[in-house]
């Protein structure tokens, strides 16, 4: 305890004799006690004494595992083996730099695994010996890690989601099978993946044809949303964002447009809280729980633009659509708009989502393919998203995941290249009772 005490006041001691005496007592208490107390429970004791938050059932095994004891969280029933460090801090560019650590519940860290500064583990994890977790990475629930860089490995347990298989794919006409997937692998990623910082634009996309440079930083999902916005009047304006995603896509266009009010919608109560906790703070932006193909949670005539980033895709039947329209006709101001974009499969004889969504009260104004440009922008990220999927995403689950990003290779891939599918960005307005042009 005298130990203890010392260490916690001496940076508040001016005197150099006596930071050399605690220096001393804590090199002779770490060199002739700490070796009894490894694997004990009194070295956890010491652990919180010293300012760690660490839980029942926990051992470690020495006191080098742990660097900075008060940037350190250990949950319940937490295994450290021999020579596993966790520390706190970072030195870059000669400046040092601290951020918590978070080992939760069952996790498991073998001999020389090492975990660095800002790292969440989210439970039930396992890292392999010689196993390196970079600065600020966040583990999902219920996985294995290994190498250097680690690198998702196994999986310990499966989860308890519904298995995806044809079966249940399979409910509408061969058309909608791939959109069909997509759906429904939108779901799993929304409930199981949303510590992962990287998973926060899900669109595939915009890049120029002299674009080739991929900078890791969502720039040509961004990109796509520019397009979408170009020529039409967004200062002061009320939007809502159909199928919103992770957020980031809203509070871009938030930060990077004077908006009345941004309201973000998604189907996935998962998805919602992921970007309230993200963005809670940003003004004017907001997020809700609907359904896009029900209900609009919005007054008759209320809403100035509706923005619709890659979504219809996942509704489904041609009725879903047209009961989408609907509630489009129903929230839009007159002369407000819809601005449009996603890949669409030919129905019928030429028919396309975009002419099940137009009506009589909701007509084109633009309408421009710009599959060449997606698929350029897919074909540029392509090794970034293959490498996330690869150091993130289970094994028997990354077939899906680079069906999810569209990666070269894949169905969605190549039906738009072959011209199965097209990629369509549109303007529709909401007509007036004398059809007077838009402001």
């Amino acid at each position: 305890m005298l130990v203890c005490g010392l260490y916690r006041c001496r940076s508040y001691i001016p005197y150099q004799i006596v930071q050399k005496i605690i220096a001393r007592l804590r090199q002779d208490h770490k060199q002739f006690i700490c070796p009894f107390l490894g694997n004990t429970q009194w070295l956890i004791r010491l652990f919180r004494a010293y300012g760690a938050h660490i839980g029942e059932n926990s051992i470690v095994p020495d006191i080098s595992c742990i660097s900075d004891f008060h940037l350190t969280t250990i949950g319940d029933d937490v295994r450290l083996n021999v020579f596993t460090q966790i520390q706190g801090h970072s030195f870059e560019q000669r400046i040092l730099k601290l951020a918590p650590v978070s080992v939760s519940n069952s996790c498991v860290l073998m001999s020389y695994s090492i975990i660095m500064a800002g790292c969440k583990l989210m439970g039930n994890n396992r890292l392999y010996p010689l196993t390196l977790i970079m600065k600020n990475d966040q583990l999902p629930l219920n996985t294995h890690w290994k190498g250097i860089p680690a690198r998702s490995y196994t999986v310990k347990a499966r989860v308890s989601q519904p298995a995806i298989v044809d079966d249940d794919l399979v409910k509408y006409q061969q058309r909608y099978e791939t959109t069909n997937k997509v759906f429904l692998w939108y779901e799993r990623i929304a409930s199981i993946y949303t510590n992962v910082n990287e998973l926060q634009f899900m669109n595939y996309g915009y890049a120029d044809m002299d674009e080739y440079i991929d900078d890791h930083t969502g720039y040509y999902s961004r990109k796509l949303y520019e397009q979408v916005l170009a020529n039409v009047r967004l200062t002061d304006q009320n939007v809502i964002e159909i199928n919103c995603g992770r957020g980031a896509g809203a509070a871009w266009c938030v930060h990077s447009h004077a908006f009345h009010s941004y309201t973000g919608i998604d189907p996935s109560q998962d998805v919602i809280n992921l970007c309230q906790r993200l963005y809670s703070t940003t003004p004017r932006l907001s997020f809700l729980v609907a359904d896009a193909t029900k209900h609009l949670p919005f007054e008759n005539e209320s809403v100035d633009i509706i923005l619709c980033i890659q979504a219809t895709h996942s509704f489904g039947e041609p009725i879903a659509i047209t009961q989408f329209a609907n509630e489009v006709i129903r929230v839009l101001r007159p002369n407000g708009y819809l601005l449009w974009c996603d890949f669409c499969y030919m129905i019928g004889s030429g028919t396309s989502t975009y002419d099940l969504i137009a009506n009589d009260e909701l007509i084109i104004e633009e309408k421009i393919n710009i599959t060449r440009n997606v698929l350029h922008a897919l074909d540029v990220q392509n090794k970034s998203r293959t490498d996330l999927i690869q150091r993130y995403i289970q094994p028997e689950e990354q077939e899906y995941f680079c069906l999810f990003a569209g990666l070269p290779g894949t169905q969605i891939y190549e039906d738009m290249s072959q011209g199965r599918s097209q990629y369509w960005r549109v303007v529709f307005r909401k007509k007036t009772t004398t059809d007077m042009p838009a402001i």
